[in-house]
Parts: structure tokens; C-alpha cells; sequence
């Protein structure tokens, strides 16, 4: 079984036993980041594809560490051929389960596009910047084979970033990646972070 097998049947578990008693639900609630943000905020951007995965118990939440081969260095400090812890809220141990929505969600074998920045709480770690906002899946056009980025299908509830007075609203990070050609967004990704990032 998959790990979001396992995850989807622990969810189908837990929705069942509340049937029985009740509980309180909490909904993932985001700003929607701009894409200067994401490329200012991360540390580095990369495909990447998981190749191992695990989950422990820490302060009573489930967190999953998984170690991605970075299949191609876009910007910042990881570099092609190279391997990454990445952390994330939710996963599985023992029997019990834990789905946190707004979440990247990084599954063993399929490549995806994320931005990173160190983990906090752990040296030598990373998380996904902006949480779900910075990953997106690749999509293989089924009439052109041309490679294309998707954003994550569990972001949750994500509102509009408030706009400075008088501002134009500049674009957020998913009008920029999303749908677009693997190639265009590289370019694109790189050369933003040549001016965010300039010594």
C-alpha cells in the first residue's frame, strides 16, 4: 500500500469515528504568496523526485522527513545530483495517521518542483517555502509532451494578499508557475533570483 494510501485510509478511518463522537475541525488557511516572495523567502528552488520517507512523533504531531535526489538545481544552494532532507507536517506511524491540509505533498518516485528554505527547528533540514504554495507537480502534456508545472491540490483556503495603498498587486507565485512549460519557468525562476538574492 502507498503512503497516500495509508494516509487516505487513516482519514477514511478517522471520518468515520466521528460519526460517532465529535471533535473540532481545523481548516488550512493561507495567504496567497506573491512569487517575488517565494523566490525572496527560499534558499533554494529545484526539481526534485522523494526517495525515502519517515515519519515520527514530535510534541504530539507526526512529522515526515523525506530525503529528495535533486534531479535538476534551478537556483540557490542545492545543487544537480544532490540530496536534501525535506520536512513536513502529517504522515503515518504505527496505525495512527495525521492529514495536515496546506501541505507539500511529496510522494516517492514523482518528481516535483520546490522551494526551500532551512528548517528552523532542525539544522541541515529544509521545509517547503510557503508550504503548499511552494511545490508544484509536473504534468506531461498528453498532445505535445511538453513538461508543465501544476500547483498542489491541497492548499487549503487561500485568500488574497492585502495590497500596499496605491500599489499595483504583483503576481503571485502560482499565476507565474502554474500551467506553464518546465523550461519557461526555469528561465524565469533563475533570473528573479539572480535579483532577489544579488550579493
Amino acid at each position: 500500500m502507498t503512503l497516500a494510501s495509508r494516509i487516505l485510509a487513516a482519514a477514511l478511518a478517522c471520518g468515520a469515528a466521528g460519526a460517532v463522537t465529535t471533535r473540532d475541525a481545523h481548516a488550512s488557511v493561507s495567504i496567497a504568496v506573491t512569487f517575488d516572495t517565494l523566490v525572496r523567502d527560499s534558499v533554494a528552488a529545484a526539481i526534485v523526485t522523494p526517495v525515502e520517507q519517515r515519519s515520527v512523533w514530535e510534541g504530539g504531531r507526526i512529522y515526515t522527513y523525506t530525503r529528495v535526489h535533486v534531479d535538476q538545481g534551478v537556483a540557490g544552494s542545492l545543487g544537480t545530483g544532490g540530496e536534501a532532507w525535506v520536512a513536513s507536517l502529517g504522515g503515518i506511524v504505527g496505525d495512527i495517521g495525521q492529514v495536515v491540509e496546506g501541505e507539500p505533498q511529496l510522494h516517492i518516485g514523482y518528481p516535483t518542483f520546490v522551494f526551500l528554505r532551512s528548517d528552523p527547528l532542525m539544522s541541515g533540514t529544509h521545509v517547503v517555502t510557503a508550504r503548499a504554495q511552494g511545490q508544484f507537480a509536473i504534468r506531461v502534456d498528453p498532445v505535445t509532451r511538453d513538461r508543465r508545472f501544476v500547483k498542489n491540490h491541497g492548499l487549503g483556503t487561500i485568500l488574497p494578499p492585502r495590497a500596499a495603498n496605491g500599489a499595483a498587486p504583483k503576481p503571485l507565485a502560482a499565476d507565474v508557475v502554474q500551467d506553464r512549460r518546465v523550461d519557461d519557468v526555469v528561465r524565469d525562476v533563475a533570473s528573479a533570483w539572480a535579483a532577489q538574492h544579488a550579493p
